[in-house]
């Protein structure tokens, strides 16, 4: 049974919301049934810290696949990991993992009113971070922050804080990680 890894933070931490719907993981569980689904998101997280744990929390798994979606912490101004360092800790994640088993997921906006400590600014300057390396380490990758900034669709993803994904963008988020993950396994066969 192949098993896939969702490493990152509280986009992708926990099963269930407070009200009661079905996270990220559950999700694609329910629509990959031959895989084992592992959850290793930690809320608050910057890719500082999960590199810390990237062994425990996801080598050790032996994974076929890994996402890793990380950017949201790492530009805010309350947790900020500078840029260079960044886009560092993602290679050593992709070198650690292999590029052909991880899927980077672009960080995405935010509804900044609601946001005092991120802006749109500097998040897109970490997504454009993200698409950079995995282009270079030529790995797979989801462009989040495209998908959810064509026509603002980002204030429809997101719940009251401004942050974090609704039902509605947990919905879209496991549906391009199922496309991406068939698109893997079409071409590896």
């Amino acid at each position: 049974m192949p098993t896939l890894v969702c490493f990152g933070d509280s986009h992708t931490a926990k099963e269930e919301s407070i009200e009661g719907y079905e996270r990220l993981t559950p999700r694609l569980r329910n629509n990959l049934t031959d895989w084992t689904i592992v959850n290793s998101g930690i809320s608050g997280e910057t890719t500082r810290a999960a590199l810390a744990r990237l062994q425990d929390d996801v080598l050790r798994h032996s994974p076929d696949l890994v996402t890793v979606l990380f950017g949201s912490n790492d530009a805010s101004e309350h947790r900020r990991i500078n840029l260079p360092e960044y886009e560092r800790n993602l290679e050593i994640m992709i070198d650690r993992i292999t590029a052909e088993k991880t899927i980077i997921i672009s960080p995405p906006p935010i509804i900044e009113s609601h946001q005092k400590k991120r802006s749109n600014k500097d998040i897109e300057k970490y997504a454009e971070a993200a698409k950079k390396i995995t282009s270079k380490r030529g790995c797979h990758y989801i462009d989040l922050w495209t998908y959810f900034s064509k026509n603002k669709l980002y204030e429809k993803m997101l719940v009251q804080d401004g942050l974090h994904f609704n039902e509605r963008a947990y919905l879209f988020l496991s549906e391009l990680i199922l496309d991406e993950v068939r698109s893997i396994y079409a071409k590896a066969v």
